[in-house]
């Protein structure tokens, strides 16, 4: 996105750019009307044949036929030019422009090769001014520009008039019916500016709240109840991102706390997320407000699956890969940890599976939104949104249900386990209708073991970690991610996933396309 410094001392985007860009993505625009161009004048030619014997005969004489013969030569060009993309958008919009004044000249042709009565009223208006107001709608220009072209196609009605009355011997119309019969053409020309400044000041907006920073978001892969997700790119570096952002109506809609607590989780996430250096964890790259208000931040643009939507597409997982999997989490976790950070909302949504360049099966931990600090500062440890929970429920340790303010890292290390559920089998550790229902059944209920879940065959050892994991009592869980890491690597056994074997998966599943960050 080009921008130009404002008077005021900020950014705009200019009205030149924007109509270049408007045209640009919208190029097709243009072969419609050289499209509709060639049938209205061919059509209009034949039913005035038929129709009207006068019109016949005038269409004979070689001035009309040449005029005819210009606008279909003059929009198979147009449609060439736009179909072979020979020109830049700026090139297409000048040659627009000038095939808008090429067009209303045969207009006036047509209407001016046959004599005016003079004792007949002027019924209606010059069809050049159902010319102008349609290319001002599809084809947008600086509104400048746009007035200033649209008034020479008004002005070749009445130029037209004088100069065809000459060159074939006509008496020119009286001067009050030339000008009842093309005021409308100039009318139109006026609103054609103010259409194009209209339409251009929406497209500035739209693309001032697309620019986040030194990003331009590209199109939307996701979106919750307070912010979205967006698929980015780089305007200097040409490199792609996701952004994450809150936008403004989703502040204005929380009472003062609320906003300024869903700020400080925001502002909070990004920082966390900056400060850790595991490989396997997701990078940050930027963060800002952007120009209409909204928070953000940019991260790495993955490509691959969540754990949620691997298992939907792929079924249950194999063993070694599900233990590969949980290690590389554990590393960033183990990292967090350290920095005194609990993420309280380990699930297999924000567990990314992803080819890093040569590397398969790289794993990427997201979405920091709900991290505590183990801290005593209260306002550094409650930044939950009033009405929200920490965490989701299907995932959530039993002291996170039950409002404990001592969380610590076991919470994150029960919902490791409970991932390594739903990789195992493909199911919820609990299956219940409501949220409530689901958190009070990770406090009360005793899960079933995984094996009895899947027909695939779990490894004793695996299971029994895994079940370690979801003990109702932390302490009976293991006690750090590095710990957990260690044990899930004395479990492999001969179950190992090899670097063989994740090429090969990626290999016949190929990711058409990033569909997340």
């Amino acid at each position: 996105m080009v921008r130009v410094p404002s008077d005021t001392g900020g950014a705009r985007i200019s009205f030149h750019t924007l109509a270049a860009e408007l045209v640009g993505r919208n190029h097709v625009h243009l072969s419609w009307i050289a499209g509709a161009a060639i049938i209205a004048f061919i059509s209009f030619a034949l039913l005035a044949r038929q129709l009207q014997p006068e019109v016949a005969a005038a269409q004979k004489l070689p001035l009309v036929r040449m005029s005819i013969l210009m606008v279909v030569l003059a929009s198979g060009a147009l449609i060439g030019v736009e179909r072979l993309g020979l020109l830049s958008p700026n090139g297409l919009l000048r040659f627009g422009l000038v095939y808008e004044v090429l067009v209303a000249a045969a207009i006036s042709v047509l209407e001016n090769a046959m004599p005016w009565a003079e004792d007949h009223l002027v019924r209606g208006a010059s069809s050049i001014t159902v010319w102008i107001i349609p290319f001002a709608l599809l084809i947008p220009a600086p509104p400048l520009m746009a007035m200033i072209f649209s008034l020479l196609a008004a002005a070749m009605g009445p130029l037209g008039h004088y100069a065809i009355s000459a060159i074939l011997g006509l008496d020119p119309a009286p001067a009050n019916r030339l000008w009842i019969y093309y005021a409308p053409c100039f009318l139109a020309s006026a609103v054609s500016g103010l259409i194009n400044l209209r339409i251009l000041r929406l497209e500035g907006a739209a693309a001032t709240a697309r620019e986040m920073g030194s990003y331009e978001l590209d199109s939307l892969l996701a979106r919750g109840g307070m912010g979205e997700v967006w698929r980015a790119r780089h305007r200097m570096l040409k490199r792609e991102a996701a952004i994450k952002l809150i936008r403004t109506e989703a502040l204005i809609t929380q009472s003062g706390r609320d906003a300024l607590s869903l700020r400080k989780r925001f502002e909070q996430e990004a920082r966390a997320i900056a400060s850790l250096k595991s490989p396997h964890t997701v990078a940050i790259y930027d963060f800002g407000v952007s120009e209409d208000g909204g928070f953000f931040y940019a991260m790495e643009l993955l490509e691959g699956y969540d754990l949620e939507k691997l298992v939907k597409e792929h079924g249950p997982q194999p063993p070694g890969r599900v233990v590969h999997i949980l290690r590389q989490a554990c590393d960033s976790l183990d990292e967090a940890h350290r920095r005194a950070m609990v993420h309280r909302d380990v699930k297999p949504t924000n567990i990314f599976l992803c080819r890093l360049g040569t590397t398969f099966d790289f794993c990427k931990l997201l979405d920091f939104g709900l991290v505590k600090l183990i801290l005593p500062d209260e306002d550094q440890t409650q930044m939950t949104v009033e009405g929200t929970a920490a965490g989701t429920p299907a995932f959530m340790s039993p002291e996170v249900a039950l409002g404990e303010r001592d969380i610590d890292a076991r919470a994150d290390v029960y919902g490791i386990g409970c991932v390594a559920y739903w990789l195992l089998t493909g199911c919820l550790v609990f299956e219940e209708s409501s949220a409530y229902a689901m958190a009070a059944a990770h406090v009360q209920k005793t899960p079933a073991a995984p094996s009895q879940r899947t027909e695939m065959e779990i490894p004793e050892g695996l299971e029994s970690v895994v079940l370690q994991c979801l003990a109702k009592k932390r302490e009976d869980r293991p006690a750090s991610a590095a710990i957990l890491s260690k044990m899930l690597a004395d479990c492999d056994g001969g179950l190992a996933w090899r670097a063989e074997d994740a090429e090969r998966w990626w290999d016949a599943h190929p990711v058409v396309a990033p569909t997340r960050h």
